[in-house]
């Protein structure tokens, strides 16, 4: 990614953008995770209400601690597994291909251990950070930002993501904060557009889930595209 890097970086987005209208399925993962979870959340409220009525309130309170416990457990599993989708989805765009959701789930789940080991390695090093006054869990977050594009599109092992993702972002810091910075527009525009879409019952909801879904694939494409066109060691 020679040249200017605000410009490289714009058209990295204008890109995507095209890449998304033209591959609307990218959309479709999130949207079916949004649904597992919104089907989970269901089965977790009717389980706590019979755990109450049958075990009393000591049952009713052991039996929502640790269902939402594992609640939040196969939630973040969804999600993972549907961001992880979207990569290689837009792997697959980005190379003239028609993804395919079914193919790109299989890939995933090949890949799974070392999907959710990053993750959780990630995750755990952003929190420490977060503890230590903030600003270093947030410096951890932007150097880890490519490590599922390392696991998924280079093939790496969890450690070695990560490393491969430090390396890639101190080789292009510029190029790194301008992704970063683009997401965040995306956020809040998309966050804005939600909280105006809630006013409007069910079918607001609804938009907001899709608007979500093609936020999430939006931001992925653009992540693999920079990410692929960043020159590395």
């Amino acid at each position: 990614m020679a040249g200017n890097t605000a410009s490289d970086i714009i058209e990295q987005f204008r890109a995507s953008w095209d890449t998304l209208r033209r591959y609307p399925i990218l959309v479709v993962p999130q949207i079916v995770a949004q649904a597992a979870v919104f089907g989970l959340t269901l089965v977790l409220v009717g389980a706590a209400a019979t755990a109450f009525m049958v075990g009393g309130v000591a049952g009713g309170v052991v039996g929502l601690v640790v269902g939402g416990l594992l609640f939040a457990l196969v939630v973040g599993v969804v999600s993972l597994v549907a961001s992880a989708v979207v990569i290689v989805m837009a792997k697959d765009a980005l190379a003239g291909r028609d993804p395919s959701m079914g193919a790109a789930l299989g890939a995933v789940m090949g890949r799974l251990g070392d999907v959710v080991i990053a993750s959780v390695l990630a995750m755990v090093a952003v929190g420490i950070g977060m503890l230590l006054l903030v600003l270093p869990g947030l410096v951890a977050a932007f150097f880890l930002v490519f490590t599922l594009p390392a696991v998924l599109l280079d093939g790496a092992g969890a450690v070695e993501a990560i490393k491969r993702s430090i390396a890639v972002v101190k080789d292009n810091v510029g190029a790194a904060a301008g992704l970063v910075v683009g997401w965040i527009v995306v956020a809040v525009i998309v966050g804005i557009a939600s909280k105006i879409l809630a006013f409007v019952p069910v079918i607001g909801w609804l938009a907001s889930g899709v608007l979500f879904g093609a936020a999430v694939a939006y931001m992925s494409i653009v992540a693999v595209r920079v990410y692929q066109a960043l020159p590395r060691r």
